[in-house]
């Protein structure tokens, strides 16, 4: 497994995590999910992400019971959503997610996106409390630009701001201007969703057959030079950056074992060069 190290924080993390999307909202696929989660950690994937808003906390109960009986082996990250980022708000998410999480703390907390009726500053305060607490340990973010990334770490105080989640994909590269290096720099990990993107006229779309397209000859010829799929190509390329993480989600087994296997090997100069003329960076992102 690779691992990633954690802001300034000296906790490494795999570098691949399993994301829950979706999770939880049908109950006649609760069973195969946790099958999968309990699969993945298995296999290392011990870093487990989710958020309140996910089936309405019904992704945070399937990995409660994922979890429960190896919760010292994972690191959980979960998410209070944008609606209940005043301080009271903060507090009582909190509470509700580690009651459905069956856990007495959140290894990370994230805000899950700018919240337009609550000032940041607001929402920091109540997770220095949490951190006091002991009900978390580490605070981030999710969808913050630099400037209220520099906010949230103001009113935080000594306590270190150490992840902004945020879409990292081939056809979402905007990161890779100021944002990565000014992450870097003030050692706060970048936590990438969605690796695969939105772009169905790359991948396809599920439950519709494979397409093709211009894209996806080019990380299919790629892969077969190293025996990989054009999702494994995908996924080695999001994790060629340092200080980065990423948590595709995988509600089964085989797409367990299809992420792992997107470890293990880098990918050449010359096929990174053909990456970077067919999914150039869109400057004004």
């Amino acid at each position: 497994m690779l691992y990633r190290k954690l802001g300034n924080t000296g906790v490494s993390i795999p570098a691949i995590g399993q994301g829950t999307w979706k999770f939880g909202e049908d109950k006649y696929k609760e069973k195969d999910e946790i099958e999968a989660l309990r699969f993945g950690i298995t296999n290392g994937l011990t870093l487990i992400d989710t958020a309140e808003e996910y089936g309405n906390g019904g992704a945070e109960k399937i990995v409660g019971q994922a979890v429960q009986d190896v919760r010292n082996n994972v690191f959980l990250v979960t998410k209070v959503s944008a609606k209940n980022c005043s301080y009271e708000g903060v507090l009582r998410s909190a509470e509700a997610s580690l009651e459905r999480l069956k856990t007495s703390h959140i290894d990370l907390y994230l805000q899950h996106w700018p919240s337009q009726q609550y000032d940041v500053s607001e929402t920091m305060e109540a997770m220095v409390e949490l951190v006091n607490k002991g009900l978390v340990k580490y605070v981030g973010v999710s969808n913050f630009s630099t400037d209220l990334m520099q906010e949230a770490q103001y009113h935080l105080g000594s306590v270190p701001l150490i992840c902004n989640q945020v879409a990292y994909h081939l056809n979402d590269r905007h990161i890779e201007t100021e944002f990565l290096s000014f992450a870097k720099k003030n050692g706060v990990t970048i936590m990438g969703y969605s690796p695969f993107g939105y772009a169905p006229h790359v991948f396809g779309m599920k439950g519709f057959p494979e397409v093709e397209s211009q894209e996806r000859h080019v990380l299919e010829s790629i892969g077969a030079k190293y025996g990989k799929t054009a999702y494994q190509v995908a996924l080695n390329w999001v994790l060629r950056q340092e200080g980065l993480v990423t948590i595709p989600k995988a509600a089964n087994k085989e797409h367990i074992v299809d992420n792992l296997n997107a470890l293990g090997w880098d990918l050449q100069k010359d096929d990174l060069d053909q990456i970077e003329i067919n999914f150039p960076i869109d400057k004004k992102d």
